[in-house]
């Protein structure tokens, strides 16, 4: 695809200068000519960005391209820009983007696109081979006012009225709600399909249980608590005031079997 420079760029440019006139008409500008002044400094910047933007595809420079169109449009809004981003983001194999540029065009463009000869033909052929090579996905959320993101980007609000329109391949789908939390999907999808896939939000978020009962707290061991601890030294107590008896009991006379022997001479 090669975007003819020349005839192509005077049309869009002259399209761009009507549509930021008509902006600026509609915006009441200031008295002074600064109202005239913004829009012809807006036209200018949005003519050099069309053009470098021409320059960029015709490089093969895609990126760059798609970059300049749409800070083109961004300053405009002008529709015939629609059709350079969708010929750029067909380059990209970014086949979702272009028809939904392609059919911007054609619908913000009406009877002015039939001006250009050849040019509704050429886009209707451009959006019928398009739509065989693109997948339709079906997205049901069980939440209605859950947001829907698909690669991270947000495609619509549950309730969608329509099937999403997606480039084959892996795509990640995520359901979000601030009440019911966020659900993530994975899908791979054939050209040419159409599949689906279901959301589960319906469980509220919200606090979590609370805690359990606390465990019981474990007494620190200790000899002191243990049942044979107190029972030995009850014994060794007993043993000891005996032996302190004995050793404490005044001298007396023991009467043996022999002679009379006085313990208090023995010393």
């Amino acid at each position: 695809m090669v975007l003819a420079r020349g005839v192509l760029v005077v049309f869009v440019l002259s399209g761009l200068a009507a549509s930021v006139s008509a902006q600026t008409a509609a915006g009441e500008p200031a008295a002074g000519g600064e109202g005239a002044a913004a829009a012809d400094a807006a036209t200018q910047e949005a003519a050099e960005r069309f053009d470098r933007g021409v320059r960029y595809f015709d490089e093969g420079d895609y990126g760059a391209a798609l970059a300049e169109f749409l800070r083109a449009y961004e300053l405009t809004g002008y529709w015939g820009v629609l059709y350079n981003l969708g010929q750029v983001s067909q380059g990209m194999n970014r086949r979702a983007d272009a028809l939904r540029y392609f059919e911007r065009y054609l619908a913000e463009g009406g009877v002015e696109v039939d001006a250009i000869e050849g040019r509704r033909a050429e886009v209707e052929a451009n959006l019928a081979a398009l739509r065989e090579r693109l997948a339709l996905l079906d997205v049901d959320v069980d939440m209605a006012g859950a947001e829907i993101l698909v690669d991270d980007q947000i495609v619509g609000t549950a309730p969608l009225a329509d099937p999403l329109v997606l480039d084959p391949g892996p795509h990640v789908v995520v359901g979000r709600h601030p009440d019911h939390g966020t659900v993530r999907v994975e899908v791979t999808l054939a050209s040419d399909t159409r599949e689906s896939v279901s959301l589960v939000l319906a469980t509220p978020v919200g606090p979590g249980p609370g805690p359990g009962p606390a465990p019981p707290v474990e007494e620190e061991w200790s000899i002191a608590s243990q049942w044979w601890f107190w029972t030995i030294l009850g014994a060794v107590v007993a043993g000891g005031a005996v032996t302190a008896g004995v050793m404490l009991a005044p001298r007396e006379t023991i009467w043996t079997a022999g002679p009379y022997v006085d313990l208090g001479t023995l010393e």
